[in-house]
């Protein structure tokens, strides 16, 4: 008997404009806050689809709590009644940061955080992904960063789900290559982390094998062929996946390993998360027989060829390597220390040592 449990409903089209406007018709959204990246403003042209005093736009490659001080700011000159985010990770999560304060007219971004209690309120939210990464259309939570403390904070709650998520291929088709292949490799991260983890279940892991086997099947094809929407829209949809995977178990070790990664040395969060995928592999691998012979049997590998072409993925365009995003070695000690983060670490399959850790981070130092 599984105790899965996602509510997003999630909606595939090759309009996502016309999906927008049908839904906010829908839900009765007369006031809706725009969410999205400088980047997207521009690309999509949105200050001549939404009206531009509603869209927010400050948001940076990582959400940091100014991003969420000035979004709350944004929204008090306002009077939204829905939220509708149109972005990558960084943008989805800040949007849940901005449906907490609507929903629970607070301010401080601590409160915000904390708040564990029923929502006296909810509003109508629309979440369209334009990378296949983060998966965050299909989860609860959103990754904050405070720069001044150098702290990663989660923001967490079971009304932060959001209400649609709108899945259009031609929304990723402008990704450069270095973004798509970041966001792929933290998509099969996902997928990896809910298998490995002492919160799956039956459900979960069919979304993460069934994830998997898309992105294996894929990332070579997308560096031969960026421009081809099916490809994007496979990925896409792996991505929301392996969302609906992990957002029942949470992550694991990599992730746990990933933000002293992020905070301290700036490695992209789908590097970072990605990066132990192989070495964890190899730790864990015993322990999740079943799922890896489902995998290696559906794509016709054997367990060297799915390392090999996990590994492939990234090459020639991504370092993959600590040395070559400029971590010094004599610092490879204090990055283990900090990688215990708790609610992710506790959750990988396998207990890991402060010494286990050390092994993985200097096997990943450089190449051998």
């Amino acid at each position: 008997m599984s105790n899965y449990f996602n509510p997003v409903k999630i909606i595939k089209t090759e309009n996502w404009l016309l999906e927008v406007i049908s839904n906010v018709e829908k839900f009765k959204i007369f006031a809706p806050i725009i969410v999205t990246s400088p980047g997207n403003r521009k690309r999509l042209n949105l200050d001549s689809k939404f009206d531009s005093n509603s869209i927010f736009s400050n948001v940076d490659s990582n959400p940091t709590f100014e991003n969420c001080i000035n979004a709350v700011k944004f929204c008090q000159n306002n009077t939204f009644d829905g939220v509708i985010a149109l972005g990558g990770g960084s943008v989805m999560d800040l949007a849940k940061v901005v449906m907490a304060h609507l929903c629970l007219e607070e301010s401080d971004i601590y409160e915000l955080i904390e708040y564990k209690g029923k929502f006296p309120q909810t509003i109508p939210s629309i979440f369209l992904p334009t990378t296949h990464g983060t998966a965050s259309e299909v989860t609860m939570w959103g990754t904050i960063w405070n720069m001044k403390e150098k702290k990663k904070y989660s923001i967490s709650h079971p009304d932060l789900y959001p209400k649609i998520a709108i899945l259009d291929g031609n929304l990723t088709l402008s990704l450069p290559m270095d973004i798509s292949i970041t966001t792929v490799m933290d998509a099969l991260s996902h997928s990896f982390e809910s298998i490995w983890n002492k919160n799956a279940n039956h459900t979960s892991t069919d979304f993460a094998i069934s994830a998997i086997c898309s992105i294996l099947d894929n990332g070579e094809a997308l560096k031969e062929n960026p421009t081809s929407l099916d490809i994007r829209k496979t990925l896409l949809h792996a991505s929301t996946v392996a969302g609906l995977a992990f957002s029942n178990t949470t992550t694991a070790a990599a992730h746990s390993i990933s933000y002293p990664l992020t905070i301290h040395y700036g490695i992209p969060h789908g590097v970072a998360s990605s990066i132990s995928l192989l070495p964890l592999l190899e730790i864990n691998g015993e322990f999740i027989k079943e799922p890896l012979d489902r995998i290696c049997n559906k794509n016709e590998l054997t367990f060297d060829e799915l390392k090999q072409t996990i590994k492939a993925i990234p090459q020639g365009i991504i370092p993959y390597t600590l040395n070559e995003w400029g971590i010094p070695e004599n610092q490879l000690p204090k990055l283990a220390t900090e990688s215990f983060t708790k609610g992710r670490m506790d959750n990988n399959i396998v207990d890991l040592t402060t010494d286990d850790v050390l092994g993985i981070l200097n096997e990943l130092y450089s190449e051998k």
